[in-house]
């Protein structure tokens, strides 16, 4: 399976393309569709159950599918259409995470992190480098609707910054998630009635439905087609007041999801080897002597972090003969609800081990778009037998796009940017989860994974894409672009140059 879509891109004249010079659009309108999948939505719109995205998008050449970015989590996949940033670069390795203690016994106080608790906005404030930028630094008058990280974003441009804690807790009370995303139309629209030019809007209610119960059922299809209908009424809002020509709409999401029927908790698999192992919510547990910690994200990563040899100033050696660490790898990748766990062997060497092998990663070279070197030490855990084994970082996600790993080599250098990265990731097998506790509603849904479903986002703009494979890296710089906006200084994706298509 390709990374294109059905609906490939119409031809356009050079005149037609739009390369930044802002001549047509004023403002921008950026939705992020919490978990949706590009393969669901473009099955609802050819079947005429999503109408709005299919004429303002599909039938405009303006809906592919795009490469997301690893982990495929929600907070940290958000950056890219936020910041253009991998979460590698701003440090964000997961939804939860740890510090390696700098010394002493283990000692974890300040030292993890989750966003599944209060203060986000802050935490991710002070988580993230100060050099990170956002959409509201690089455009004027971008409104925020229940966005993650609001750096940048004035008081008065926050129009959820008090109704997103109490939507979601009335969902949460009510399991109506789709009250979410009305009070998220509302806000979008309320916005533009304020003379915003432009807004970063998500909307929860499809992932949300996609965990409690599975991310292709009836239940959540309806959340898509009740998403399309928030949509088409956003987009009649705007054509009423005379902005949709002049209002750039980019839709994306931040994950996938895949089926969850067996749930297992990677911490007391640590726990076998590592005994005083840290994990939420029981912090309060080894918080000053843990061995090792597991912070689970999207129910399908965890990442590990465990003491070396001789504690927590060594670093953990996972192919020693005889070390706690690779009795960890080898009984992690022997479970059969674990499709592989990664680590990094040296600098800019990283690991993916399965049950009968292992993919090692190499990069070298040019910073920014290092040469990628793949060997393999008995099977490959990744099944990229067709692959070229050297390659560019770059070409990445053209050469795997059709594996079930799409661009897993570039993601993984990216990923590791990031010194909050765990020792150990753990990577969930299709159908299993690592967390089967302390969640606020039933998993049926998970993802954070490499796998395609997971890592494979909807790229959909009212124009027309070009035919180059998109990276969800891309989508900041192209809205830049698009605006007539300088570009944003350490980005990793391009600014693509849009069609223009007729209303």
């Amino acid at each position: 399976m390709s990374l294109r879509t059905d609906s490939e891109p119409r031809p356009t004249s050079s005149s037609d393309d739009n390369h930044g010079g802002g001549a047509r659009w004023q403002g921008v309108l950026a939705i992020l569709a919490d978990g949706a999948r590009p393969d669901i939505m473009a099955e609802l719109a050819a079947a005429g159950e999503m109408p709005a995205l299919k004429r303002h998008f599909v039938d405009r050449g303006g809906f592919r599918t795009a490469v997301g970015v690893f982990p495929t989590v929600s907070g940290p996949a958000h950056l890219p259409l936020l910041t253009g940033m991998h979460p590698g670069q701003a440090n964000l390795p997961g939804i939860r995470w740890a510090e390696r203690p700098t010394g002493g016994r283990g000692r974890f106080l300040f030292r993890t992190r989750s966003y599944m608790a209060l203060g986000r906005a802050w935490k991710l404030e002070r988580d993230v480098p100060s050099q990170v930028t956002t959409l509201f630094h690089h455009l004027p008058g971008v409104a925020d609707v229940n966005t993650w990280f609001v750096r940048g974003c004035p008081a008065q441009a926050r129009f959820t910054r008090f109704s997103k804690a109490g939507a979601f807790l009335r969902s949460l009370a009510t399991s109506d998630w789709y009250a979410s995303d009305l009070q998220a139309e509302h806000a979008v629209k309320h916005a533009f009635d304020r003379g915003f030019p432009s807004a970063f809007a998500v909307f929860p209610a499809i992932d949300e439905l996609g965990h409690r119960f599975g991310p292709s059922v009836d239940e959540t299809r309806e959340a898509y087609r009740r998403f399309d209908q928030c949509l088409g009424r956003v987009l009649d809002h705007l054509h009423r007041a005379g902005r949709l020509d002049k209002t750039l709409v980019m839709i994306t999401s931040d994950h996938g999801q895949t089926a969850t029927s067996t749930h297992l908790d990677v911490d007391d698999l640590v726990r076998e080897v590592y005994p005083r192992t840290l994990s939420y919510p029981k912090l309060w547990k080894y918080l000053f002597s843990a061995e090792a910690a597991a912070m689970v994200s999207g129910n399908g990563l965890a990442n590990v972090y465990v003491q070396g040899a001789l504690g927590w100033g060594d670093l953990p050696d996972f192919d020693a003969p005889g070390s706690r660490a690779k009795e960890l790898r080898d009984r992690l990748v022997a479970h059969p609800g674990i499709e592989h766990v990664i680590y990094r062997r040296a600098p800019g060497v990283f690991v993916v081990a399965g049950a009968a092998g292992r993919l090692v990663i190499s990069a070298g070279g040019d910073e920014h778009d290092p040469e990628l070197a793949l060997d393999v030490e008995g099977q490959d855990p990744l099944g990229y037998q067709d692959v070229p084994r050297r390659m560019a970082k770059s070409d990445a996600a053209r050469l795997t796009g059709h594996t079930r790993f799409p661009d897993a080599p570039a993601q993984l250098v990216d990923f590791y940017r990031a010194r909050r990265a765990g020792d150990l990731l753990v990577c969930a097998r299709s159908g299993f989860d690592l967390r089967s506790r302390f969640e606020y509603q039933p998993h049926r849904g998970s993802h954070g994974c490499l796998d395609r479903e997971h890592m494979l986002v909807p790229a959909a703009v009212n124009a027309a894409w070009p035919t180059d494979t998109v990276k969800a890296t891309d989508l900041f710089p192209t809205m830049l672009a698009a605006l007539g906006a300088a570009p944003a200084p350490g980005r990793l994706g391009r600014a693509l140059p849009l069609g223009m298509v007729p209303g």
